[in-house]
């Protein structure tokens, strides 16, 4: 798995962009002034807001240590301070509240990701008020604000963001490691009906006693991955169908919506990515790490045979699930990793690679 720039470094620098121009002071709209303040004994605090809410990237803050509003709190008096910092976004969290003592001449700083309901996330782009206070423990208010921000639908994906004038942009691909929810209740059924169609009539991942060359390695993990494909096929009936964009804007394109296993399921339907974070979800859950393979316009499926992710990995077509025979997919699958690899675009950045458990390993888990 290759990418530009190391992978916390460019959430950092996500976190920047979507932040600037969003600090406020308690100066501001808040109705404080300068001669109001003086209450505080010369408490300030500066705050930082990240808008818009891409509920999917949202869900992770937490697990990578970033949070959605930061509050710098500065002490220039001559004793500690106990400071109380709030931050909710009503109608859509729960309320985050933080007590901290600032020592005297310092300052500290803390972050907040109030905890988002997932039952209230909205199907569309939604304006919404982020609401935060921060107070002496007397009750004496330093700031409080309501700003506005806007939520995404949680199956939003936006592919990257840019900078104001477009002139640097960062890669939000290792986003999609959300979408693949081994865990959905919608997924052990599918897993069940696969084994119907296993020689074994097992799913197993990589728990092949027998298996003591890379052949053979191979041959038991496309086992599985045709069983699945066979249940797909036959008792769930999915067709290709291309999904419509999702409404809203980025800085270069517009976001994408992408079905959550459980919809494509349900619909029976999924376009190429749909389908690839659909048998990724499927993989995952018996134990066999899964790829997923970006190309402009395009995506597809591929996995390790082998537990200890040597060699090749196999791919497949899986927009070809409705219309094709398992091998017939791939085949294709195979052809199409192989013409990246040929034309030497997973080093140059033009297409990805990106293993789901090195995606786990730095944090992005399944968003439900």
């Amino acid at each position: 798995m290759r990418r530009c720039i190391p992978f916390l470094l460019s959430v950092l620098l996500i976190i920047l962009i979507l932040s600037a121009g969003c600090t406020s002071d308690s100066s501001s709209s808040s109705g404080s002034s300068p001669a109001a303040n003086t209450g505080t004994g010369g408490v300030s605090a500066d705050i930082n807001v990240m808008d818009p809410v891409l509920a999917s990237t949202y869900l992770q803050l937490s697990n990578l240590g970033f949070a959605f509003i930061g509050f710098n709190v500065t002490n220039p008096t001559d004793s500690p301070k106990t400071v109380i910092v709030e931050s909710e976004i009503p109608g859509f969290t729960e309320t985050s509240v933080n007590t901290i003592e600032v020592p005297a001449h310092g300052n500290l700083e803390i972050g907040q990701t109030p905890s988002l309901r997932n039952s209230v996330i909205p199907t569309e782009m939604t304006p919404a008020t982020l609401h935060y206070k921060v107070t002496l423990a007397d009750g004496t208010r330093i700031d409080e604000q309501s700003v506005p921000i806007k939520i995404y639908a949680k199956d939003t994906m936006i592919w990257q963001v840019c900078d104001e004038d477009n002139s640097e942009c960062y890669d939000m691909s290792h986003y999609i490691a959300a979408w693949v929810t081994p865990h959905a209740a919608e997924i052990a059924p599918l897993v069940r009906a696969a084994a119907n169609y296993h020689p074994d009539k097992s799913m197993s991942g990589y728990l092949c006693n027998d298996c003591t060359n890379q052949q053979q390695w191979e041959d038991y993990s496309d086992a599985q991955v045709k069983a699945i494909f066979t249940a797909l096929k036959k008792d769930y009936q999915i067709t290709y169908i291309n999904s419509a964009l999702a409404y809203g804007k980025s800085s270069n394109e517009p976001p994408q919506r992408i079905l959550l296993p459980r919809e494509s399921l349900a619909t029976k339907s999924a376009n190429c990515i749909d389908g690839t974070v659909l048998y990724a979800s499927a993989l995952e859950s018996v134990g066999i790490n899964p790829h997923i393979i970006l190309i402009p316009g395009h995506a597809f499926v591929c996995y390790d045979t082998m537990p200890d992710s040597s060699g090749r990995p196999s791919c497949l077509e899986t927009t070809m699930t409705g219309s094709s025979t398992f091998e017939e997919a791939a085949a294709e699958g195979d052809e199409e990793y192989q013409a990246e690899i040929t034309n030497g675009n997973f080093p140059s950045g033009i297409s990805q690679d990106l293993s789901l458990a090195e995606l786990r390993k730095e944090g992005l888990l399944p968003m439900e």
